[in-house]
């Protein structure tokens, strides 16, 4: 591997820069102004032209830009190239990944289990968290995964996008949906709190943290959610209807 390409300059974006300027050198694209002091050492900002001959491009947005990035990059990628993603579901990007660039360069569908948050306590290391990997043509990418192991310290997770999906509608489907509504409410902070509640707390403050892209990714970009969504919706009625019947 000799550089990186980043596309997309968000908070994951940032952070997977950090992460991966001290082993090889990075190149950013992005449609916000970044500025060089914004940038760490080993790390600069180029056009998708110059992103497009990195030894791998890894695209960080959210999956609404996937499409179109996608469309921009596939008369510019070189065979070798790797073009990987690291949206949170994982069955759609992988069928963006394919329709507009298969064939073009070799392609990986990822998802790192682990964002700027889980990863605030010692913001230079990732070293434990694992990365869904998923090797959609091309492969295998021993360079790339040796970044990710041995200079990440990363572990890989071999999952189809189906299996991945059709957990994360449980991790992060359900969770996520929970929270969401923990923050539409307004949850207080009450004096009578107990350790029972401060765990709602929890939920309603890490989904404030949240963007609403990720939030719509997560439960209308997962092919299983809604499924999950709705078993979850019909127990509460159930149980709200049990409650109605028994009346103290």
């Amino acid at each position: 591997m000799e550089t990186i390409g980043i596309i997309g300059f968000g908070s994951f974006g940032r952070l997977l820069t950090d992460l991966i300027a001290p082993h090889l050198p990075v190149l950013i694209h992005s449609r916000q102004d970044v500025s060089a002091d914004m940038l760490p050492d080993n790390t600069r900002h180029g056009s998708l032209e110059e992103v497009a001959h990195c030894s791998a491009i890894i695209i960080a947005t959210e999956l609404a830009s996937l499409n179109d990035i996608c469309k921009q990059l596939a008369p510019l990628v070189q065979p070798q190239t790797i073009v990987m993603d690291v949206c949170s579901v994982k069955v759609k990007p992988s069928q963006i990944l394919q329709q507009h660039l298969e064939g073009k360069c070799r392609l990986l569908a990822t998802h790192p289990m682990f964002g700027p948050n889980s990863v605030a306590d010692n913001p230079n290391t990732a070293k434990g968290f694992k990365l869904v990997w998923h090797e959609l043509s091309g492969g295998p990418f021993p360079e790339l995964e040796a970044l990710f192991t041995d200079n990440l310290g990363l572990e890989l997770l071999q999952m189809t996008p189906e299996d991945h999906d059709k957990q994360m509608a449980w991790v992060h489907g359900l969770t996520f949906f929970v929270g969401r509504g923990l923050v539409n409410m307004d949850l207080p902070n009450l004096t009578l709190d107990t350790g029972y509640y401060r765990k709602l707390l929890d939920l309603f403050e890490l989904e404030k943290t949240h963007s609403i892209e990720l939030f719509e990714t997560v439960e209308l970009g997962n092919p299983y959610a809604k499924q999950v969504r709705e078993r979850f919706m019909q127990t509460l009625t159930e149980l709200e209807a049990g409650l109605e019947r028994k009346q103290l």
